[in-house]
């Protein structure tokens, strides 16, 4: 008896020849669209707030203790969530899941104090002995692990979000023999966002942009009352092109040569690079 119930059901599971459609979709990747992901750090000052602002408003900010929004306080359309604890950070994703048309960016800045926060939470009640978060020996190799893997899987949360997601993050340069792994083997030294080699990995694989911002001084040279004056100007800049030290990356078609880096950038300047305008 069992033996013709086993042999039944494989066979109404076995596909006739009425089943034409296949049980997936397939579509022309030319016809797809989806809102990109994007990975910015640089050091502090360097403009990547400001660069966000840029990007398709409604924008909800999450202010994960950087306390940085001067820059973009004349901003319009732009709401902000202060992060102090881990719960709130979830609590906000699974918001946007539920109302997913309300904004049509999300700004998490920064994602190196968002790490700061995750270790917080996984040591919570670990901690003793008047020992605190980041002193010798206050971490175990499996808090880390635990800490890097929740890191990980809320990246691709927020990346999964029917939105366009940054992450903002601060820069970090790391030379041979800082990094306890270096699972791609990369050229040392190497400078990326301030985030543990895992999760640095994660986070750069995960996104379609990964862009350095820093300042850059132009020079000018005038002559006023038989005097030549030499003046510096700050201008501020976007690194995208591939380089040996830097991370960097740019989703886009091949045919399409990406510059080494756009001085003052905006949102749109980076869409018609990827779109080869």
């Amino acid at each position: 008896m069992l033996q013709k119930m086993t042999k039944s059901k494989r066979l109404s599971n076995e596909k006739t020849p009425d089943d034409d459609e296949p049980a997936f979709k397939i579509r022309p990747v030319a016809l797809l669209s989806r809102p990109r992901s994007w990975a910015i750090y640089g050091k502090s000052g360097t403009g990547k707030t400001t660069f966000s602002a840029t990007f398709p408003k409604p924008i909800l900010l999450l202010d994960i203790r950087d306390q940085g929004t001067d820059s973009i306080a004349d901003h319009k359309d732009i709401d902000l969530v202060e992060i102090d604890s881990w719960p709130t950070f979830e609590e906000v994703y699974y918001f946007l899941k539920e109302n997913p048309k309300k904004y049509k960016t999300v700004v998490i800045d920064t994602i190196t104090q968002l790490q700061q926060i995750c270790l917080e939470y996984v040591m919570k009640g670990k901690i003793k002995d008047g020992s605190r978060l980041g002193d010798w020996g206050s971490l175990a190799k499996r808090d880390w692990g635990e800490a890097s893997g929740m890191m990980k899987d809320w990246i691709v949360n927020f990346r999964n979000l029917p939105c366009e997601v940054i992450f903002l993050a601060q820069e970090r340069v790391t030379s041979t023999g800082e990094e306890e792994e270096n699972p791609d083997n990369m050229l040392m030294p190497e400078v990326g966002a301030h985030v543990m080699a895992s999760v640095r990995v994660a986070l750069n694989a995960a996104v379609s942009i990964i862009g350095n911002t820093f300042i850059r001084l132009k020079r000018t040279k005038k002559e006023k009352a038989g005097k030549k004056i030499t003046r510096e100007e700050p201008q501020y800049c976007l690194r995208l092109g591939p380089h040996p030290i830097y991370d960097t990356k740019i989703r886009k078609p091949k045919a399409v040569p990406p510059p080494a880096f756009i001085e003052n950038p905006e949102y749109k300047d980076i869409i018609e690079i990827i779109k080869g305008e």
